[in-house]
Formats: structure tokens, sequence, C-alpha cells
């Protein structure tokens, strides 16, 4: 997807907490103004909620124009999740590939890639991505906004755009254009040659999804007001991705009452409306309620413990993108299937 970001050194914003909190959350000195964080007893976890719009933006890199928020960061310069802002006539990067699988949903404005299916692709298929689409790119998948042949292709007016690389870009991408071959510095990071890109005996494609024109709601059955887009359920690679509806005053589904997973890892981001969500130090504990809305993003690590707040979890209506590993934070390369939520009892 949004290919320029190999380009530019992304700069990291948020540090992400593995163990669990003790402490109150007036006590972490190391949690921003924009976040905050659960109270959680070992062997459980906090939770992270961050008001994304309240995140300060990262400096783009001198002559991009690129903003970035990184909402997390694996540990050891891992995969990092993160809203990219791409000024309007945005031009792309190289038509390249990764060694990893990355996912992505555009929040808003437009981005354009060459969707190639074999190196031999000059100028190969063009998708326009625009607000709603969701992306999961699998590794070798070819993809660039035609550097130097697309001038301000890549953006017409703009994006904003969730993306999710499960790897570090600057040891697993790779571009197959002979452009490059001689001039790497000028491609910047995560954008080297590979001279041996021929050897490759299968290139993937990439799952596309319009979920706003092209994809309906599907009302949950026996559960009044909930509705779901199923945008992906790979158990082979231990991923799924899916959004909810929870219409104005719904009751509060008993599927997502407070819950924990012993190794699956899940980020969810609203899309627009308002959720109360309850997090919990412990089972039998008290739960402390956040108030989330539009562009609110909050992460359930392994064993922490959050559900929908009790009764109507939202007054006017919530629409949010989750996205669950099964374990760690990407995919899997042995079938791992995500394991059944632990629900506790409030």
């Amino acid at each position: 997807m949004p290919s320029v970001v190999h380009t530019h050194r992304l700069a990291a914003a948020a540090l992400w907490a593995t163990a669990a909190l003790v402490a109150t959350p007036s006590i972490a000195a190391d949690v921003p103004a924009h976040e905050k964080r659960s109270t959680a007893a070992a062997p459980h976890a906090a939770i992270r909620v961050i008001d994304v719009e309240k995140m300060p933006i990262a400096a783009p890199r001198a002559g991009s124009g690129w903003g970035t928020r990184t909402l997390f960061q694996a540990p050891n310069d891992g995969g990092a999740l993160r809203i990219l802002y791409v000024p309007p006539g945005a031009e792309g990067a190289y038509v390249h590939y990764h060694e990893f699988h990355e996912w992505a949903y555009n929040i808003q404005g437009d981005f354009t890639n060459n969707e190639s299916t074999t190196p031999d692709n000059v100028a190969g298929p063009l998708q326009r991505f625009r607000e709603g689409n969701f992306l999961s790119r699998p590794p070798y998948s070819l993809h660039g906004g035609e550097k130097g042949r697309m001038k301000h292709m890549a953006s017409q007016i703009g994006a904003v755009i969730m993306i999710m690389e499960e790897s570090n870009v600057n040891a697993g991408s790779f571009t197959v254009d002979p452009a490059v071959r001689n001039s790497p510095p000028s491609t910047g990071p995560g954008m080297k040659y590979n001279p041996d890109y021929k050897k490759i005996q299968h290139w993937s494609t990439p799952r596309i999804i319009d979920t706003l024109e092209k994809m309906p709601w599907q009302p949950v059955e026996d559960v009044p007001g909930l509705n779901v887009k199923y945008l992906i359920d790979d158990p082979s690679h231990g991923y799924r991705a899916t959004m909810y509806f929870l219409e104005a005053n719904a009751k509060t589904p008993a599927q997502l009452r407070p819950y924990y997973y012993k190794d699956a890892h899940q980020f969810n981001f609203v899309i627009n409306g308002d959720l109360s969500i309850d997090a919990y130090s412990a089972p039998g504990g008290k739960p402390e309620t956040f108030k989330l809305s539009k562009h609110f993003y909050f992460e359930r690590p392994p064993m922490a413990i959050v559900g929908l707040s009790p009764s109507a979890a939202s007054t006017g209506g919530v629409v949010w993108l989750e996205v669950t590993y099964a374990k760690g934070t990407r995919w899997t390369d042995t079938p791992t299937p995500i394991e059944a939520p632990t629900y506790i009892a409030r």
C-alpha cells in the first residue's frame, strides 16, 4: 500500500509497554498527555488508549511533506502501526515488494498504487485507494507509485492512512526497478535493489476491499443492534480483521463483554461515533471506564482484560476496526488459529 512510506525514515512516537502496570496511570510518568493506560495486576496487562487527534505529528523528512503518528512500535525495531499524512500531489515510490505482510485502512483522501503482477509490469493495473478501502498485502506482492513516471498521481488530494508493517522496512523491502540499481541513496530507507529478484518463483496479489460502497453491513444473528463486516479471517497465518457497527443505545452484545487473550494481540481503531469500554486490573476487580470517540485507538495486548461497558456502550452509534493476531504482531509461519477469548464475570 502507500509505498512512499518506504522512502522516508519514520519516527516512532509511542513506546509500547510490554509489562503489566501495577501503579495508577497518574503515577506512570512516561505516559504522554494524549495516552491513557489502565491499571493491571500481574499476570494481567494494561490496555493503551490514545486520542489520535491530540497526538503530535512527527516532523516529515526534509522535502517529503509526509507526517506520521506511530500508534504501536514492536520491540527490537520490529513492525509498527502508524497513521500517515500524505500531502496532495505526492509522488509514489519505485515498484517494490516486502518479505513481510502489511495491512492498511484508508481513513481519508486518495492514494494510487501500481499493482504490478510481475516485475515486467512497467505500468501495471492502477488501484486508487479511497476512504474506507481496506488492504491486506501478503509478502512478495509488487506495488509502488511509479516514481518518476506517475508524477502527482500517488495522491491527487492527499490522504490519511493507517498502516501496519509487520517488520522493519529497512530490512525486508526491495525494489525490482533497474533505475535504482546504481543510485540507492536517492531512494531512501527500505528501497534496496535486488538483482536476484528473477529467482523468486511466486509473486502474490493483495486483497483490497471497498468497505463503504461495495460491502454492506451484515446483522449479527440474535444480537440486535450489532452489525459486522468480515474483512479477513486467516487461521493459516493467525490473522483476522473485522469491522463492527454498534447502533445507538443498543444493548451491549454478550460476545463483547470483558475478556482477555493469553497469547493474541489486538488493535482497535474507532472510525466514527462514540464508544465506552471497561478495563480490569484482574478478574473480580473494579472496572476503569474509558470514553472513546472518533479516531481513538485502543490496544489489547496479551492478558489485558477489556470489553464494552454494560448496558448501552454507545449513545450515538459507533463503527470501529478490529485487527487480531494469534501470537505476536505479525503473520505466523505455520497455521495458528486465534484462541477463544477468556471471559470474566463482572
